[in-house]
C-alpha cells in the first residue's frame, strides 16, 4: 500500500471543517483525494464519492483501491440526486463554479433537515453563491482562505438557518471572511479588486450612483484588510 498523499491547502482547508465521525459525500469528486484522506486518518465513518463522469470516477476508484480506503463508495451522479439523506451528514461541494453549487443545493431539499452541513469552495461566482445561500435560509457559520499554486480560494461552512442567514453590506463580497490571516489579506485584497473593475465598468456605462456605491464597499474592505496588517 502506497504512503498517503498530503492535500494541497485548497482541500485541506475542506478538509477541516468535516465534522469527526461524519458520513461525507464528496460531489465532483474527481480523484477521491479528499475522502481518502479523512478516512485513512480516522476522521469520517464512511463516505460517497460522486462525480457525473465516468473518468473521474474510474480515477477514485483507483485511488481507494491504491490507499485502501475501507467505507468509500462511488457513484455516477448529477450533484446530489444519487445520494441519500442518510448517507451524508457532511456535504462538500468543491472546485466548481458558485452558480452550479448553488444549483446542487436547490435540487436537494434535504440539506434543510437538521444537522446537515456543507463545505462549499467555490472557483467563481462567490458572491452570487453568497446571495442564493442568504436568500435559501443557509447561515455561513465559517469561512477561510487559503492560497494554492498562486491563487486564493475561499470555502464556506454552511448549514440551514434562516434565523442567521446573511449579514450586512460586506456580506455578498467577504462573507465571513477574517482579515488576521495572510489568505484572508490576500482574498479582500482580490474582491476589492474586483469591485474598482466593476465600478470602471459601470462609469464607462454612464452609472456614475452605482460606480461610487462599488468603490465605498470596496475602500471598506480596503480599510478592513489594511488594518489587520499593521
Amino acid at each position: 500500500m502506497d504512503r498517503l498523499f498530503e492535500l494541497d491547502p485548497r482541500l485541506r482547508m475542506c478538509a477541516g471543517m468535516v465534522r469527526p465521525g461524519a458520513k461525507l459525500a464528496d460531489i465532483g469528486t474527481d480523484h477521491a483525494y479528499l475522502p481518502v484522506w479523512l478516512m485513512k486518518r480516522g476522521l469520517i465513518s464512511s463516505a460517497v464519492a460522486v462525480d457525473v463522469r465516468p473518468g473521474p470516477l474510474k480515477r477514485a476508484e483507483e485511488n481507494i483501491a491504491r490507499y485502501g480506503a475501507e467505507h468509500i463508495v462511488t457513484r455516477i451522479s448529477d450533484g446530489l440526486s444519487a445520494v441519500s439523506p442518510r448517507e451524508a451528514d457532511d456535504v462538500v461541494l468543491a472546485g466548481m463554479g458558485g452558480e452550479l453549487i448553488a444549483r446542487i443545493i436547490s435540487e436537494a431539499d434535504w440539506l434543510r433537515l437538521d444537522n446537515r452541513r456543507l463545505i462549499l469552495q467555490p472557483m467563481t461566482r462567490e458572491t452570487e453563491l453568497r446571495l442564493f445561500l442568504q436568500r435559501e435560509g443557509f447561515a455561513l457559520l465559517r469561512e477561510e482562505a487559503a492560497v494554492s499554486h498562486g491563487r486564493v480560494y475561499t470555502a464556506m461552512l454552511a448549514q440551514y438557518d434562516p434565523e442567521r442567514a446573511g449579514g450586512g453590506e460586506l456580506y455578498p463580497y467577504i462573507g465571513r471572511l477574517s482579515a488576521e490571516s495572510a489568505a484572508g489579506r490576500a482574498y479582500l485584497k482580490k474582491q476589492a479588486v474586483r469591485l474598482r473593475r466593476r465600478a470602471g465598468g459601470c462609469l464607462a456605462e454612464g452609472k456614475r450612483e452605482q460606480a461610487a456605491e462599488l468603490l465605498r464597499i470596496a475602500e471598506q474592505i480596503d480599510k478592513i484588510r489594511e488594518e489587520n496588517e499593521r
